[in-house]
């Protein structure tokens, strides 16, 4: 009697949303929202390497700071006008869940205009899979921070680029 081991694989997947609003400016300058993570801050490091000016997460507190706000209210419409102040055009936040072993199991990154607070960019995506966790082929399948972050700052360059 033989026994069998089915396996299946599935590369990372991305899903891009639909704008909910058209930004008429292009967007050159972006500040990482804070609490972003290290996903956040190795995404915008990609975003940089695509031609955008970043702003860390560090000087988008700062700059929220000297203005009477928290971090969290990065996304407030005062938290706006004070990133568009220092000429700031976007702000991008992620959010991510990381598997037991360290790699990214998923994310989701929305980028935001300060001119009018409207989504302009936003994606999900979930790494790949191969077989058993932690496998050889898992491992093969699996992308590490800086390709996940490559991957989903390559998406959203295209969904901005897309936009105007």
């Amino acid at each position: 009697m033989g026994v069998f081991f089915l396996t299946a694989c599935a590369g990372s997947k991305v899903s891009l949303t639909q704008p909910l609003a058209h930004s008429p400016q292009s967007i050159s300058r972006i500040a990482i929202a804070p609490g972003s993570g290290v996903l956040g801050e190795a995404i915008s490091v990609e975003l940089f390497n695509r031609g955008l000016t970043v702003i860390d997460s560090n000087e988008a507190t700062t700059i929220l700071a000297r203005a009477g706000l928290k971090e969290f209210e990065v996304t407030s419409s005062q938290g706006f006008a004070a990133l568009q102040e220092k000429g700031i055009d976007a702000v991008p936040a992620a959010k991510a869940v990381d598997a037991k072993d360290g790699t990214p199991e998923s994310a989701s990154v929305r980028i935001t205009n300060t001119s009018g607070g409207h989504i302009i960019a936003a994606i999900t995506w979930q790494n790949g899979w191969g077989g058993q966790r932690g496998s050889v082929m898992d491992r093969v399948m699996r992308k590490n921070l800086s390709e996940t972050a490559n991957e989903i700052a390559g998406e959203l360059i295209k969904r901005l680029n897309h936009n105007y």
